[in-house]
């Protein structure tokens, strides 16, 4: 087994406070020691920081090639429909941008995904070897009216199918992703539910995205009742009167994880109900959600409640790159009230949480995967203390290791 020793001027465990000038001890692919202090043997890396390899739990890889986001942004719907017509418009080969996002998470330190897929080559790519991120790609599933239940079903069961057939290792997972309210019928996601249920697969669910999907689900009005008109899909009688995110929310609870993506708007009930949920994790997206100007994000709130709260950077149709590095810094920057370690723990082992992975990753812990990240601090700057580690626009992720390997 190779024995490594690092010493860095910070090391952030995340399950414990930042420690000057300290020492992470990695045998083969695992965390064997972390400490405070120095070893005759150790590595300096210098000005550095060692944090743990950062989690992005809610991702689209297909958009990857995309140079800047899509717009206009409001109202949401013709966001939407700029994205159907990227899809529509593009040659370059899905393997190829997926590839492409793959490449540029792991530069920018991000060492898991919590993937979308509208087909299997996310699968296949993440899974192809070890210099890969580890990943839980979720299979989307999209269908309003009721003709399309079947046919999704079916999509799903043989994309679970296809997970046991891959023989997938420990680091590839699979889910399934009942889009949206508006764009699955409710009976759909609730048989989509009950498949991650039986199969014990988690699910990713974007609610709470917009105002727009409240006027949506509550009145059968609005800017997406247009967009289903416009397809040929609205049909008022889909939709029961007086539904409400809150309904969306209780059949996740019956799963071992799920993942409720963006969650802008939640109000009161939702919140209620996520306290006595602990399986449901939400994850935001701060850039994205800046991008589209929603009002205040209710993440703190949330947190403080005791509900997991986990980052993604969302696609590039929404997001001008891939690193979760940027997303931590955006949020040191708009909520300077927050400390350095909860933004932290945010992209790390919140996101561990919310993909049933915080055994494994997370956190510098001892036996868990040596899963890395190596910050370079400003020269002449270095943090004073560990609450300063995101202050600095400068620091960005140096290196990047995975399974105790440094793949750059």
């Amino acid at each position: 087994m190779e024995h490594q020793i690092l010493a860095a001027r910070w090391v952030f465990p995340i399950e414990g406070p930042p420690l000057e000038r300290a020492v992470v001890e990695i045998e083969d692919s695992r965390i064997a020691a972390v400490y405070q202090g120095t070893h005759p043997q150790a590595v300096d890396l210098g000005n550095t920081a060692l944090i743990p390899g950062l989690v992005n739990a809610h991702t689209h890889l297909e958009f990857s090639q995309l140079e800047a986001p899509l717009g206009p942004t409001r109202p949401f719907t013709e966001w939407i429909r700029s994205i159907m017509q990227s899809r529509f418009n593009c040659s370059i080969p899905a393997s190829q941008r997926i590839q492409q996002g793959i490449e540029e998470s792991l530069t920018s330190g991000t060492t898991c995904l919590g993937e979308i897929a509208t087909s299997s080559e996310s699968l296949q790519l993440l899974s192809a070897d070890d210099r890969k991120p580890s990943a839980v790609v979720f299979r989307e599933c999209l269908g309003f009216t009721p003709d399309r239940i079947q046919d999704q079903q079916q999509i799903a069961a043989e994309y679970l199918q296809l997970g046991t057939d891959l023989e997938l290792g420990d680091a590839v997972g699979l889910g399934l992703s009942p889009h949206a309210p508006y764009s699955v019928n409710p009976d759909l996601y609730l048989n989509l539910v009950q498949q991650a249920r039986d199969q014990g697969v988690p699910t990713a669910v974007h609610l709470a995205e917009t105002e727009d999907e409240l006027e949506f689900l509550s009145q059968k009005s609005g800017p997406f009742v247009d967009l289903l008109s416009e397809l040929g899909l609205w049909d008022p009688q889909i939709l029961r009167d007086g539904m409400r995110l809150y309904d969306y929310l209780v059949p996740l609870a019956e799963l071992t994880s799920a993942l409720a993506v963006h969650g802008n708007y939640f109000g009161d009930a939702e919140m209620e109900f996520l306290k006595q949920a602990p399986q449901i994790s939400v994850v935001y997206c701060p850039r994205t959600h800046h991008y589209f100007g929603h009002r205040p994000h209710p993440w703190y709130r949330l947190i403080s409640q005791g509900i997991n709260v986990a980052l993604g950077t969302d696609s590039r149709a929404s997001n001008p790159d891939l690193s979760l590095w940027k997303e931590l810094q955006f949020l040191r920057d708009t909520f300077p009230e927050v400390s350095t370690g909860l933004i932290l723990e945010c992209g790390t082992l919140a996101g561990a949480r919310a993909l049933e992975l915080s055994d494994e990753l997370g956190s510098l812990a001892v036996g868990k995967r040596a899963d890395l990240a190596l910050i370079q601090l400003p020269e002449y700057s270095a943090p004073d203390s560990g609450s300063d580690l995101l202050l600095d626009s400068r620091a960005y992720v140096s290196r990047v290791m995975l399974n105790g390997v440094w793949i750059n």
